[in-house]
């Protein structure tokens, strides 16, 4: 009994201990169920914890390699766990290498609920180079940090243009390290002509500097600007980002020193490439994305003019105009933040080129229409010289009693627009038109001016200044050409450079048009010529319309005649055996003489056109319809894994529509219907006949392809809008052998 009691106690402690861990276990995994891991782009930047909980991580360390812990709460204590022992613990900082090998565990606890805030580097390790290579030195380079398209990697909707890493510090937009012996490191990037490199610096235990290095084989350029922190970074302080552009291939060089020993870093890097220009079509609108510079080539129309707003500083845009095939310069333009900055087309310009220059831009690019009456058309300052100027480039003003918008652009020194007036009529018609011009137009006056026809003289004008808010003018003109004048009287008022953005001033155009007198109605007595070769296209456009009623008339006859001379031959199907049999036909023949039997007998009584193949492998017959099928010479098929058979289908009563013939298969896969003559649309084992009325006859060639022994055969559809099917109630066998078992 005693050796018992204590073999009993042996075993009572560790059930005990077993117990008391298992309910641990469950206690600490009830206090974290409300726990908040705060994540931004794969990457843990804090946790949430209320004062009864406790956040862990663990993870694997090697020894000689460095963690770094940065804290950013009022009331939490973090602490590092090395195999089963706690070495530090701090509310700021973690930072330590491992003397072995071994499992680091980090705890976090507040006496309050609270937002703590974390940046955590696991594994870091010194294999950088102490020593700046020399330009021609080949050495060890870092891959990953390339951005393929920029769009994916910038959101401008977090209201900045840095680039979005995404995971941990460990993961490939990151670089980290450790400055464990107070000297400088070098971190070797190949880059490429037309590279811009982003850092910034995302972590450090202490104080850090970073500078860029640009070489090839030949020189080496320490490069302006560097990112700098005096002290250790806060959690999740960013310094940068900083940018730096390289004209040459080669490779970058990021030296990175400390005044402390033992500071733990992170830098995120980002490489992108910009393509050497971007071509965009006419009336485009873009948000043209870039580093240091960018090259865009835009068509452009007349009577146009480019958008450009920014949301970042520093950003200045050359413009050229291409005009008759000369680049013209525009000049530079300085863009405010969240400003419109447009940029005026020349005449005759055809397309416009952008040279933007930043550290980091997104520009969003837009097109505007200043034209006249919205025709695309910028009206011109002066009347057509002579009768004999081409006109197109002058707006029309169509006279229908309507409102049209027309504006004084002013950036481009418009302050008279011509508007063309085309009256049409028989000869003598007197017409009377009326313009009615308002809006911003208190130095403003009219011309509305009749043409002379043959001598382009003036002959009739009407000029006109502002009254009662607005000024009109009316005059009677024939038919023709005439036009309206509308211009500023005193420009010297405005004394803008081209292109600068001043605003417009508009006006509106209504017209009014009454037809006074209508003339005489032009008659023209016909020439002897045209009445007699009339007469002869007459014949001879009848004579052709003849030719297709014609062809299917001779095409109905042969028809009617071949199918005629079938009916005196009976068992065609076993006539077309014997021939292949015998080998004086070949299957290709007998597949046409096939086709078009099937279509001409369609045309003979139904009992005539059966007979004609001999006895029916299967028929069927109700009061509205009746069905027919023969097995055929498996030597007529295209496929020799096909079937052929013939099915014969006779409306007797009511009309059919979405008819479908379905093969079923009672045993085996279901039949696939490979061909079909004449052509139906088919899917699987079933055949879309569509609509077919009362008398219509059709008999359907086809080959069915499966592993079934026997097909068999209906018909589904709607008759008379009522849902009707029928079947052959008998089956039909491929091999005879089966059938007549």
């Amino acid at each position: 009994m005693e050796e018992q009691k204590r073999l009993a106690e042996f075993w009572l402690f560790p059930l005990f201990a077993i117990f008391i861990i298992c309910s641990s276990t469950l206690t600490v995994s009830s206090e974290q169920t409300n726990m908040q891991v705060i994540e931004n782009d794969g990457r843990i930047t804090g946790v949430i914890l209320g004062s009864d909980q406790i956040y862990s991580q663990n993870w694997s360390i090697e020894e000689n390699e460095w963690y770094s812990i940065g804290l950013d709460c009022q009331y939490c204590t973090g602490s590092i766990i090395f195999n089963g022992t706690i070495i530090d613990s701090s509310s700021t900082y973690l930072t330590g290498k491992a003397s072995g090998d071994g499992n680091i565990e980090l705890t976090i606890t507040t006496t309050t609920s609270e937002s703590i805030g974390l940046s955590m580097i696991h594994n870091a390790s010194d294999n950088f180079t102490t020593t700046r290579p020399a330009p021609s030195v080949i050495i060890d380079t870092i891959p990953g940090g390339l951005c393929d398209d920029i769009k994916d990697c910038i959101d401008i909707s977090r209201g900045n243009l840095n680039s979005i890493p995404s995971g941990e510090y460990h993961s490939t937009d990151f670089i980290t390290g450790v400055l464990n012996n107070g000297q400088a490191e070098y971190i070797v990037i190949d880059i490429e002509s037309g590279d811009s490199m982003e850092l910034s610096l995302v972590h450090s235990s202490s104080d850090l500097k970073i500078e860029v290095i640009q070489q090839n084989e030949t020189f080496e350029l320490l490069m302006n600007g560097n990112l700098t922190s005096s002290n250790q970074l806060t959690k999740n302080q960013i310094v940068g980002p900083g940018y730096w552009h390289f004209d040459n291939d080669g490779r970058a060089i990021i030296k990175v020193e400390s005044q402390s020993q033992n500071t733990v870093w992170a830098l995120q890097r980002t490489i992108f490439n910009s393509p050497p220009i971007t071509i965009l079509p006419t009336n485009s609108s873009s948000n043209l994305y870039g580093h240091h510079s960018k090259s865009v080539l835009i068509d452009v129309l007349d009577a146009q003019r480019l958008v450009l707003k920014t949301s970042s500083d520093g950003i200045s845009v050359t413009v050229k105009q291409l005009m008759n095939g000369n680049w013209s310069d525009y000049g530079t333009i300085d863009l405010a933040v969240n400003l419109n900055s447009k940029i005026y087309v020349y005449p005759g310009t055809s397309a416009i080129k952008l040279d933007i220059f930043g550290p980091v831009f997104m520009i969003e690019l837009s097109t505007e229409d200043y034209s006249d009456l919205s025709t695309g058309i910028e009206a011109p300052s002066l009347m057509p010289q002579s009768k004999e100027t081409n006109n197109s480039s002058w707006p029309i003003l169509n006279i229908d009693d309507s409102s049209y918008d027309g504006q004084f652009t002013l950036p481009i020194f418009d302050y008279s627009d011509v508007y063309k007036i085309e009256i049409e009529g028989w000869e003598d018609s007197i017409h009377f038109i009326k313009v009615i011009i308002e809006g911003d137009i208190a130095d403003c006056e009219i011309e509305l001016v009749e043409k002379d026809q043959d001598t382009w003289e003036d002959k009739n004008v009407k000029l006109r200044t502002i009254s009662s808010g607005s000024i009109q003018a009316a005059l009677e003109v024939g038919r023709g050409t005439h036009f309206l004048r509308i211009s500023i009287t005193n420009t010297s008022q405005y004394q803008n450079s081209w292109g600068e953005d001043i605003s417009p001033k508009q006006y509106t155009i209504t017209t009014q048009y009454e037809l006074v007198d209508e003339g005489e109605e032009p008659w023209f007595p016909p020439d002897e010529n045209a009445k007699k070769w009339g007469q002869v296209a007459r014949w001879f456009l009848g004579a052709i319309l003849l030719i297709p009623a014609l062809f299917v008339f001779i095409s109905y006859q042969r028809q009617n005649q071949f199918a005629n001379s079938l009916v005196d031959k009976k068992k065609r199907l076993e006539w077309l055996r014997k021939r292949l049999d015998e080998g004086t036909s070949t299957p290709q023949k007998s597949r046409k003489f096939l086709k078009r039997a099937l279509q001409s007998i369609s045309i003979l009584e139904w009992d005539e056109s059966c007979q004609i193949w001999g006895d029916y492998d299967l028929e069927h017959r109700t009061e509205g319809i009746a069905l027919v099928a023969w097995k055929l010479d498996e030597r007529l098929s295209k496929n020799k894994s096909s079937w052929p058979i013939i099915v014969g289908i006779n409306i007797l009563e009511g009309n059919w529509e979405l008819a479908a013939l379905r093969l079923d298969a009672p045993q085996g896969e279901p039949w696939s219907v490979t061909n079909v003559q004449p052509r139906f649309l088919t899917s699987g084992e079933e055949i879309f006949l569509d609509t077919m009325v009362k008398g219509n006859k059709i008999f359907l060639t086809l080959e069915i392809e499966g592993n079934s022994s026997c097909v068999d055969i209906e018909i589904n559809g709607r008759v008379d809008g009522v849902p009707f099917a029928a079947r052959i109630p008998k089956t039909l066998w491929r091999d005879a052998h089966n059938s007549e078992e």
